[in-house]
């Protein structure tokens, strides 16, 4: 893609003073329909060292409504952001539904940082991977991303440096990591044109920039957002005729999702089945006719294969339990030592006993340890962002545990089921939850996720006994009931989830709840096991 920039073009001051005003009213317009259409944007600027990317951006920004904007000016991770996943501190800055954020450089700072820097090359390869998929799913959710690569020659970067240099309040901005690229100029090139070719999709495209001339370069950059905006939003020639306060509704356009048609999957190859739960209050089941999966996939369901008869006698849970939370609490040492994050994953039926089993599997841990996440509806930041925008922020640090009392899983379950999620909203969030979980582990992360699993007329008995524990009675609310209604439905959410999203880096454990007692020392047992299997072995005094 550099070899075909030519770098040496230039636009008179005249014409950029003409043109530069009318795209900045131009930008202005749109940053007010981008808010009203809830469509986020992403602007990303890369670039050789002394191609001005923070005045290129102050053009863009200068007319702007300075509440609708963030500009992010990233440096390498500090301490405490290499404790996480190196896209970590990316997620926490992506802008919320209809604002703008404007990167002086990004994650792919980093990319070249590893290149250059003589890292492995298939985890850079990784990497790269990792910013298609972060891109792909903000730009899924609705997001418009823009990259552009400010170029010049080895040539014209020596002759910015050293105007820079002679100036005594501007040579400061002339880093040693500055210095070092002008001198490995061609190794960082051949880095910059592979990282662009693994990066450049069309839902988050590059455009390299001639940048040896600073107007012609911020007018180019202008052009191409204030084009690719209108484009979005469907603005035509004509409408650009008038502003948005007297244009009515002929500006005020709302963003058509343009999808690919989506095939239906064999989930949704649906039969029809009567089921009979028991209901509160009701002495005999009440039929619930709803849509069922296909005889394929329940045929192949995880649940329907559950024995629900297990159970623990007294004398063994106490014993068991004992011995489990000791291994746990030399486990816990060796998380810290070892320095690896832990995430602790618990999903399953109202009432199915994930709280108790948290109990008991935090019980001998050091409380500084860990941190317990309940996880209810979204709001505030959270509901304006990206639905894994909210676990991302909740990760462990190296060396803690996140436990994850439901999770980001609500996306194909509740949502789902409850229509918060388009269909094609929660038929990609398995894939991307596949994703962002093998990205954890690639970091180090150790992972184990649990389904608590019941019946529905355990579930209905557990009910009815907490109306009468006062200790108790608060857990129990008109949407538990609702929810049973809807036992089918979840039902078929929780097999699919089961079987799409169990892989070998992070499998799904389903617990037989019906005992608690045996549910507990389950979870504990599993729990040891996958934390052993990647620490080494714990031997109790």
């Amino acid at each position: 893609m550099l070899d075909r920039c030519i770098t040496d073009v230039k636009l008179r001051k005249a014409d950029y003073d003409q043109l530069a005003p009318e795209l900045q009213a131009r930008l202005f317009d749109l940053e007010q329909m981008l808010l009203e259409a809830r469509i986020p944007t992403i602007f990303v600027f890369e670039g050789w060292a002394g191609t001005a990317k923070a005045r290129t951006i102050a053009t863009l920004t200068r007319r702007l409504d300075p509440r609708g904007f963030r500009v992010h000016s990233i440096t390498p991770p500090r301490t405490y952001e290499q404790q996480y996943p190196w896209l970590y501190r990316f997620w926490l800055k992506i802008p919320s539904y209809g604002q703008m954020s404007f990167f002086d450089r990004s994650w792919y700072r980093e990319l070249l940082a590893a290149y250059t820097g003589g890292g492995d090359r298939d985890q850079w390869r990784t990497r790269c991977e990792d910013a298609v998929i972060f891109e792909r799913q903000l730009a899924d959710d609705g997001a418009f991303i823009l990259k552009f690569w400010l170029h010049i020659t080895k040539k014209q970067q020596a002759r910015r440096f050293a105007k820079l240099l002679a100036d005594p309040l501007n040579a400061w901005r002339v880093t040693e990591e500055d210095r070092w690229q002008h001198r490995h100029y061609k190794q960082v090139y051949l880095a910059v044109e592979e990282m662009l070719s693994r990066t450049d999709t069309a839902f988050a495209p590059w455009h390299v920039v001639p940048a040896a001339d600073k107007r012609y370069a911020r007018l180019t950059v202008l052009q191409i957002i204030v084009g690719a905006l209108e484009s979005r939003l469907g603005i035509t020639a004509i409408d650009r005729g008038a502003s948005l306060d007297d244009s009515g509704s002929a500006l005020r356009r709302s963003y058509v999702d343009l999808r690919m048609p989506v095939q239906p999957t064999v989930a949704e190859m649906r039969v029809e089945r009567t089921t009979f739960l028991p209901q509160r209050g009701e002495s005999k089941p009440v039929p619930i006719v709803t849509p069922s999966v296909a005889p394929l996939l329940r045929a192949a369901s995880p649940l329907q294969r559950v024995d629900l008869s297990l159970r623990l006698d007294e004398g063994t849970y106490h014993r068991e339990l004992k011995r489990l939370q000791a291994k746990l609490y030399l486990l816990g040492l060796q998380v810290y030592h070892q320095k690896r994050p832990v995430v602790f994953v618990f999903e399953g039926w109202d009432a199915a006993g994930k709280g108790g089993a948290i109990q008991r599997l935090t019980a001998e841990l050091d409380p500084r340890a860990y941190t317990v996440h309940a996880i209810a509806a979204p709001s505030g930041d959270d509901k304006a962002r990206h639905y894994l925008y909210r676990f991302w922020r909740r990760l462990p640090p190296r060396g803690q545990f996140a436990i994850f009392d439901r999770s980001w899983y609500g996306r194909v379950l509740v949502e789902r089921v409850e229509g918060f999620a388009r269909p094609d909203e929660w038929r990609r969030a398995y894939a991307e939850i596949n994703q962002f979980e093998r990205q954890l582990v690639d970091f180090g992360s150790i992972i184990a996720k649990f389904w608590l699993h019941i019946s529905p007329e355990e579930q209905l008995r557990r009910f009815e006994a907490r109306q009468h524990v006062p200790y108790k009675a608060w857990k129990l609310t008109d949407e538990d009931w609702r929810n049973r209604e809807r036992w089918p439905a979840y039902l078929e959410a929780a097999d699919e989830m089961l079987l799409r999203t169990s892989t070998p880096y992070a499998p799904w454990t389903i617990v037989e709840a019906e005992d608690k007692k045996y549910a507990r020392i389950k979870v504990l047992r599993t729990a040891v096991e996958v934390l052993e299997a990647e620490l080494g072995l714990v031997k109790l005094a």
